[in-house]
């Protein structure tokens, strides 16, 4: 498989914000508005001159014209970005095992600022010839894939949750991975608790996630507070504390991986007894090597495997141990069936553009279960919950393997 890495290097940080009081939300500032606007014109006529000189290309010039190219963005800070390189890497590879055009891997990152995420899009598409996008769980990142997706057709499969992506308008866009939303209303309706505290990141993606879970609560459960926390906090005894001020019965930990697992063990350090809950990433090795002990009890929603996912399933992780030497996380199943789905697409013979196979009708037994979309592209998924016990995810009220 060929794959190829652009050169990845950090981005100033955010610019402008200002705290609403109110669940310790954060409001965008005028100055933070005016800087988003900006990037995005920035992008736009980035994007447009991209196009311009890739037009000037000379047939044969690009690797589209003897394989299938597909491209992944991965922002350098993305959390859990091993996971999906792997879970891509191998979705190529056991794809090109199969009869089929040979399928190239282009992997890209951020190479500076004013909406370098896009530009990195757009050049996987005109410099490398991709003919579709893998976007990642990034809400923002996978914001600026589909601006780049609604200039040139490039059908998208997005690892993000946040309900905005969805409201793109981009019709060539499909979901991997459940809402926000939906994984909050199968961890209100499975968890016995009234109190809920919700504890998210700072910035847009904290925005998102608090929009999403305040709408999925119902008659019997609230949430009471919402924190945001920077990944890099340090004073966790002074965040336990404001976390458990109101005696919450439950606790969102609405976070990455790491962030999540620190700060799980350190509420459970601070005698904490209620029920740690959180998105379906979480079952990853990050989260369990973060959290140690403190894991245990830690509640997930997942999608149900029918029969016919049970036996992908299995085919993935026996393949992913046998290629990486460890387990797969969330993640990567996530970024596997994105790929799978993605090469399914755009091997179909016809001749027709691929972004003419959207809105998907038909559906795919995937890692992470059957992949069937709604007309904007969400993915179709009955979850469950899984309950950590015995240092493994086990469908809630099952005991674990011994």
């Amino acid at each position: 498989m060929n794959v190829k890495v652009g050169r990845v290097t950090p981005c100033a940080p955010g610019l402008g914000k200002q705290a609403n009081g109110a669940h310790g939300v954060t409001r965008p500032t005028p100055t933070h508005r005016f800087w988003d606007s900006f990037r995005c014109c920035v992008l736009g006529l980035l994007i447009l001159a991209l196009m311009a000189g890739a037009a000037c290309l000379h047939a044969g010039e690009t690797a589209a014209e003897t394989n299938l190219v597909i491209g992944l963005l991965v922002p350098p800070e993305e959390p859990g970005a091993a996971s999906l390189r792997d879970g891509a890497t191998l979705g190529v590879e056991l794809a090109n095992q199969s009869p089929g055009p040979h399928v190239s891997l282009v992997i890209r990152g951020r190479t500076g600022q004013w909406g370098a995420d896009g530009v990195e899009a757009a050049r996987m598409v005109t410099d490398d010839g991709a003919l579709g996008l893998i976007a990642p769980p990034d809400g923002a990142a996978s914001h600026l894939v589909l601006q780049v997706s609604g200039r040139t057709a490039v059908p998208v499969i997005t690892l993000s949750a946040d309900s905005s992506v969805s409201h793109t308008g981009v019709p060539w866009m499909a979901r991997i991975v459940p809402r926000t939303g939906e994984e909050a209303k199968a961890l209100f309706a499975g968890i016995h608790a009234s109190h809920w505290t919700a504890v998210i990141p700072d910035g847009r993606a904290g925005r998102e996630a608090a929009r999403d879970l305040n709408a999925a609560t119902n008659s019997s459960c609230s949430i009471e507070k919402i924190i945001e926390v920077k990944s890099s906090f340090t004073n966790t005894t002074r965040l336990c504390k404001q976390i458990l001020k109101n005696h919450p019965d439950a606790i969102l930990l609405w976070l990455d991986p790491v962030t999540a697992g620190t700060l799980a063990k350190a509420l459970r350090a601070a005698a904490f007894a209620g029920t740690l809950a959180g998105p379906g990433r979480l079952r990853s090795v990050d989260f369990a090597k973060k959290a140690g002990d403190a894991m245990e009890g830690l509640m997930v929603p997942g999608p149900s495997l029918e029969k016919d996912a049970a036996t992908a399933f299995q085919h993935f992780t026996h393949a992913f141990r046998g290629r990486f030497g460890h387990e797969p996380d969330a993640t990567a199943a996530a970024a596997y069936d994105a790929a799978t789905l993605l090469i399914h697409i755009l091997r179909q013979p016809g001749g027709h553009p691929a972004h003419e196979a959207f809105p998907i009708s038909f559906s795919l037994a995937g890692a992470t279960g059957i992949l069937s979309f709604d007309s904007e592209g969400n993915r179709k998924v009955h979850l469950q919950l899984f309950k950590a016990q015995g240092g493994q995810f086990i469908p809630a009220g099952i005991e674990p393997n011994k």
